[in-house]
C-alpha cells in the first residue's frame, strides 16, 4: 500500500474551482488534461489524500477502484480512481474547509504535481490523530 497526495485542481480550465466537491461528492480523485495519467499510478487499497490549495487536506480515504480506460469520451480529459472516503472536512456557507488538515503537521513537505507519492512522508499515526479531532458525530 502506497500513500498518495492528490491536488483537487483549483484552476477554473480545468474543471473549476469547485472541484474538489465533485471529487468529494462521487467518491473519486481525478486529474485532467495534461496531468490526468498521473492518476493511472494509484493502485486499489493505496490511501489518497485529498488536498485544497491553501487550505490543507481536506478527505482522506482509500482507493477501491483504479483507473481504467473508459468506453466513452471523458477517458481523453479526465483520468480518475474510485475512493472510499474515512473522512472529510466539514465546508462553511462559502465552500471553505473549516477543519482541514495541516499537510506539513502530518510529515508531507512536497505539494506538486498533482499526484504525489508522500509513502514515506506521511506520519500515520499523526494523521489518524488529527483525523480523530476532526471527526463530527452525528
Amino acid at each position: 500500500m502506497k500513500a498518495w497526495l492528490v491536488n483537487s485542481n483549483k484552476k477554473p480550465e480545468n474543471n473549476g474551482s469547485h472541484c474538489f466537491e465533485y471529487m468529494i461528492r462521487q467518491n473519486k480523485v481525478a486529474a485532467y488534461y495534461e496531468a490526468k495519467t498521473q492518476i493511472d499510478q494509484i493502485h486499489a487499497q493505496d490511501l489518497v489524500l485529498l488536498y485544497h490549495k491553501q487550505c490543507g487536506v481536506i478527505a482522506v480515504g482509500f482507493i477501491v477502484k483504479e483507473f481504467t480506460q473508459p468506453d466513452y469520451e471523458l477517458g481523453k480529459i479526465e483520468h480518475w480512481a474510485d475512493v472510499n472516503w474515512i473522512w472529510k472536512a466539514t465546508f462553511n456557507d462559502k465552500k471553505n474547509p473549516v477543519n482541514a488538515i495541516d499537510y506539513k503537521y502530518i510529515g508531507i513537505n512536497m505539494l506538486m504535481p498533482t499526484v504525489v507519492n508522500i509513502t514515506g512522508q506521511l506520519n500515520h499515526k499523526l494523521l489518524l490523530e488529527e483525523i480523530s479531532k476532526r471527526q463530527i458525530y452525528m
